[in-house]
Formats: structure tokens, sequence, C-alpha cells
């Protein structure tokens, strides 16, 4: 992917979900900074949770500091603490955690722990990348990153990002092609990923969820 073709969509910024440690700045939340092994290995949902209402207190303090109670520079060792009480409530199962629905009542209850009340909003599991298009623009105009769940996919490049939960952060546009990218967050790190690919070339079995909260 040519990266200095692409930019932003209109009146969009990048939400920047940066987590400091030392001198390096992590671009979300990581999976394997749990303590526990078994964690690790199911800790994309609860991390992409986690990034979600971090992010929110940081936004809109007035509502919603007590989802991530710690200093206004997000650091990992704090993070790291977030992300152990989140995975109370957000829980994966056997073989992960494959609903958006339950992500979504999981994150809930998070917050309703901390006294918050967050209102899911969930796109609908038949809908068109166009669908997709204007969700994503809509949490990220209002500035709020949104959940994605991959499960399957039969397209090996992007098989690094399946069964696995991740955070957009942007929609971006390549102007000669007119080919849309969203960027996310996974194991700490920003990627890129061609919207296009990953959402007109599946199998009609394969899932793709997302969520965002207000």
């Amino acid at each position: 992917m040519e990266n200095f073709k692409m930019q932003n969509y209109p009146n969009l910024e990048e939400i920047q979900i940066s987590i400091h440690d030392a001198e390096t700045i992590h671009y979300g939340g990581n999976q394997y900074w749990f303590p526990k092994k078994a964690h690790q290995l199911s800790g994309c949902g609860p991390v992409a949770a986690a990034n979600i209402t971090a992010y929110l207190s940081k936004l809109a303090p007035d509502k919603f500091n007590k989802l991530y109670p710690y200093k206004d520079i997000i650091n990992k060792n704090d993070f790291v603490e977030h992300m152990i009480e989140v995975r109370k409530y957000v829980i994966p199962g056997m073989f992960g955690l494959t609903s958006v629905e339950q992500f979504s009542e999981n994150v809930l209850s998070f917050s309703q722990s901390r006294g918050v009340s967050l209102v899911p909003h969930i796109l609908d599991e038949q809908a068109t990348m166009d669908n997709a298009i204007d969700f994503i623009y809509e949490a990220l105009n209002l500035k709020l990153p949104i959940a994605i769940l991959v499960l399957k996919h039969p397209v090996k490049e992007l098989e690094d990002y399946t069964w696995h939960w991740m955070t957009i952060t942007n929609l971006l546009i390549n102007p000669k092609t007119n080919k849309h990218y969203i960027s996310i967050s996974t194991y700490g790190e920003f990627h890129q990923i061609d919207l296009d690919l990953l959402w007109n070339h599946r199998r009609p079995k394969d899932v793709i969820r997302l969520a965002y909260f207000t």
C-alpha cells in the first residue's frame, strides 16, 4: 500500500491512543502485556475495550473520567492495571469473544461498575461496505474510536487480523483510486487495512462486526 497517497477522509483527524512507556509511545494496548499467559492468548477483546474506555475518559472527563481514574498522560503501568480491571467484565470464552453484542454488554457492565452510563452503537450484521463507511465516519466524526471484530477471512495478507479485535482510529482514502483504508490499533501498533479487501473479498460466512460507544 502506498501510504504517501493516502489522505484523511473529509473533516476527520486520526484518533491518538498513545500509551507512554519510558522513551516508547505505543499505539494503543497490547494483549501480551497481560501478566497471565492465558489472558495474553485471548486478550484482544479486553484490550479493545480498554483502549476505548481509557480514550473516552480523556475525551470527556466530565462524563467518563471514572472509566480510567489514572493520570492525565496514559502510561503503560497504569494501562496494564486498566486492562486487568476491564477483563474482569470483558471475558473471552473458550474460543475468544466472538459476539459484538456480548462484547458491548460486557463493556456496559464494566462502565456501570464505575458508575458511568454508556450507549452502544452496533453496525448491522448485513451491512454493506457503504454502510460500514458511513458508520465509521459517523463515529470518527464524533472523535470516537470503533471496536472491530474480524473472524475468518480468505485473503492471506489479512490473516494477522483474523479471529481478532482491533480499534479503528481513522478512515482514509486514496484520491487516485477512491479506495478506502482504516487505521487501526493492534498489539500496541499502528496499522492500515484496505477496507475494500477486508469487506468485499470475504465469503458470506465470514464475520466482521463493528461497535462504538457514546
